[in-house]
């Protein structure tokens, strides 16, 4: 019986680690000190590129910053992208289709849900922005991944 819920399973286990994380406070969570005491960085080490993301600029010239906002972003993505990827097969294995279609919303439904709960919680801030680039990335990317496999899958059974 549990052998049939197995990605439903980890797909909740994902859901609940999305939430804890995004229940912690930044100030838990900040990776800057950690790299201050292990890695040196300077302005120079870093692509001179500056951007402003939901209103903030984001610029080398800070570099410890700098760094730790591609980590969180490419943490949205690869968070998501899994989340994603647990709820397609979870659909698949429940016999629930279009399970790609299904999955894939179920990952966006739930990058909006933390964003909100974010806005919810001390010391966080929900960014619409993170929903609608890193969060729906990951989440396209697994649906591309699951393409491909699923194609290849397909093609060595015949």
């Amino acid at each position: 019986m549990i052998k049939n819920w197995k990605w439903s399973i980890l797909s909740v286990m994902m859901m609940g680690i999305l939430f804890i994380s995004s229940h912690t406070p930044y100030q838990q969570q900040d990776m800057k000190p950690f790299f201050k005491d292990y890695v040196t960085l300077s302005q120079e080490d870093l692509p001179q590129v500056e951007f402003t993301y939901d209103g903030s600029l984001v610029t080398p010239s800070e570099p410890y910053q700098y760094v730790e906002f591609f980590i969180r972003k490419a943490a949205h993505v690869v968070s998501f992208g899994l989340l994603t990827l647990l709820c397609v097969m979870g659909f698949k294995e429940r016999g629930r289709h279009p399970s790609l279609l299904l999955g894939s919303l179920s990952g966006f439904g739930y990058a909006l849900f933390d964003e909100f709960h974010q806005s919810l919680v001390k010391g966080r801030t929900g960014h619409l922005i993170d929903v609608f680039i890193p969060d729906t990335l990951g989440i396209l990317l697994a649906a591309l991944l699951y393409m491909i496999f699923n194609r290849f899958h397909l093609k060595k059974s015949r």
